[in-house]
């Protein structure tokens, strides 16, 4: 075997580098000019073995950063350990293979069984030092690619869990819906970890809760800092919260100067009060509520109304509906009707609220969210092209 010299446009040789290459082949002649070569050029971190067998005990006791290996070797060839390495040892680490093979097969096999590149033989220095260089660098960047989204997984975990506290658990919110003779049963998936949609139900005082539902526009990060922005403006304002259309539009006005140009929240606010077992409430640009009564008869709330943080000075007015032991009212995002593959295909609101009244049939305690949704998209979805939200508020005898 015998090394071409490099051409002169040759890559100048690097000072240093920590790269660790392993040269497989069994002509030890063919290992000493394949490492001069390596040297030549500033590598100096090399191990050799002279057969396949050899190599994959290299390998295990040191994984290597890219591999030139030899294909026609005795015990074992380079076919089977590209093969071991990709399979018994679950690797990606670059296989460049070394052959003078020129069948088309014979390279196909090469890559079948895991090579990452072929470099020709007689090995040509220029080319083989050029191939190295790419397969690391790619590799190193693939590398710091993986641990940027490590560590950006474990933030958006952490965040997850930051958003995921805002929302109340079911024995918070049974504390505070119980004593005022009504009962809550929420549904909260954000599209990916991080999401838009904000609930929230809160004491008012002995006699009245809130029941805050808002959808901010946007996905992922930026949706849920704003969420988090909304929720430290709707816990200042718990005290006042009485007036659902003033307490919207105070919130409007504060959004309208924190958040981002083009962006908005749409909400639905409604204040319960079990002296009389009313729901006092405002929209601002919501899906529509639907309210089966317990009676059997349905009604579609009004939750339109300007929506949240488009501009300064909004008003929304306030509407009362009485309500009687057993009449379930279902509030959700928009995500629940949408079709975002075919726009055409979204649920209409008659359409929608069929499905919310028959899964409202009949004694409802617990799972109602969980069924809606399964009728709704015909099974559980492991995940939302949007972020999904969904309270039912039912009226319980004292």
């Amino acid at each position: 075997m015998s090394a071409q010299p490099a051409p002169a446009s040759a890559p100048e040789p690097v000072p240093s580098d920590d790269a660790r290459i392993l040269v497989v082949d069994d002509l030890r002649s063919s290992r000493m000019l394949i490492g001069s070569v390596l040297k030549s050029a500033g590598f100096s971190n090399i191990d050799y073995a002279g057969d396949g067998i050899e190599a994959l005990e290299r390998f295990e006791a040191h994984e290597p950063d890219i591999i030139l290996l030899d294909i026609v070797m005795p015990r074992m060839d380079g076919f089977e350990v590209s093969h071991a390495i990709r399979n018994r040892f679950d690797s990606d680490v670059p296989i460049l293979v070394q052959s003078g093979v020129q069948e088309a097969e014979q390279r196909v096999r090469a890559f079948d069984m895991g090579a990452t590149d072929l470099v020709s033989k007689p090995i040509n220095a220029g080319e083989l030092i050029s191939r190295l260089r790419l397969h690391i660098e790619r590799r190193r960047l693939i590398a710091r690619l993986k641990r940027y989204q490590k560590r950006m997984d474990e933030e958006l975990h952490t965040a997850e869990g930051m958003q995921m506290s805002l929302m109340k658990e079911a024995p918070e919110v049974d504390a505070i819906t119980y004593p005022r003779q009504a009962r809550m049963e929420t549904f909260y998936r954000p599209s990916y970890k991080l999401g838009g949609d904000l609930w929230d139900v809160f004491e008012i005082d002995e006699h009245r809760f809130g029941v805050l539902m808002v959808d901010l526009s946007g996905h992922g990060v930026s949706a849920a800092i704003n969420a988090f922005r909304l929720h430290m403006l709707a816990e200042r304002s718990e005290a006042d919260a009485g007036d659902p259309g003033a307490w919207l539009a105070r919130l409007s006005d504060e959004l309208y100067e924190i958040l981002p140009i083009e962006h908005f929240a749409t909400a639905f606010y409604g204040v319960f009060d079990k002296r009389d077992l009313s729901l006092t409430f405002a929209g601002a640009g919501a899906p529509t509520p639907v309210l089966r009564r317990h009676d059997g008869s349905v009604e579609h709330l009004d939750a339109s109304g300007l929506i949240m943080g488009c501009r300064s000075g909004g008003q929304y007015g306030n509407q009362r509906i009485a309500l009687q032991p057993g009449d379930r009212l279902c509030l959700y995002s928009d995500a629940l009707y949408e079709n975002f593959d075919t726009p055409d295909g979204a649920l209409s609101v008659d359409e929608l609220s069929a499905l919310i009244v028959a899964t409202m049939e009949g004694e409802v305690r617990e799972g109602f969210t969980t069924d809606l949704i399964q009728r709704v998209f015909g099974s559980m979805p492991e995940s939302f092209p949007d972020d999904l939200t969904i309270l039912m508020l039912e009226v319980i005898q004292p």
